[in-house]
């Protein structure tokens, strides 16, 4: 099984977590812990800390990791632990929630980077060309 680290226990961060659970030893790091409280039918692991201290990611196991999944709501945050998990830790994928999706090209080529911006942008375009023709 694969070791999955989740950065993030926001809606988009324990969902991942929650979908990953069965198929993944699974951990979600927060520092917030009303997030944590809401975690619903996540039955992994769950540090609560900040994940931009480099011993909460230690203690966490980072250098085991096979996957980190960043989802904080904090473009900066997620693109320092981004760089951290591929420059420091060599973790093999790492896949980033980018807001402002400008933010890719500061990220490592290495990191998938995720932004609902673009996401949604393509979606919509995707369908209204559908709808015209």
């Amino acid at each position: 099984m694969e070791n999955v680290i989740i950065v993030g226990a926001g809606r988009l961060g324990g969902t991942i977590a929650r979908n990953l659970n069965n198929t993944a030893n699974v951990l979600i790091i927060d520092k917030n812990k009303d997030k944590i409280a809401k975690l619903r039918d996540f039955s992994g692991f769950i540090e609560v800390g900040d994940a931009t201290d480099l011993s909460i990611l230690e203690k966490s196991g980072i250098e085991k990791a096979d996957q980190v999944v960043i989802v904080t709501d904090d473009d900066n945050i997620n693109v320092f632990l981004a760089d951290l998990c591929c420059y420091k830790y060599h973790v093999p994928k790492v896949y980033v929630k980018l807001r402002d999706s400008r933010n890719k090209n500061i990220v490592d080529e290495k990191v998938v980077c995720i932004c609902p911006f673009d996401l949604t942008l393509d979606y919509f375009e995707e369908n209204n060309e559908r709808k015209q023709a």
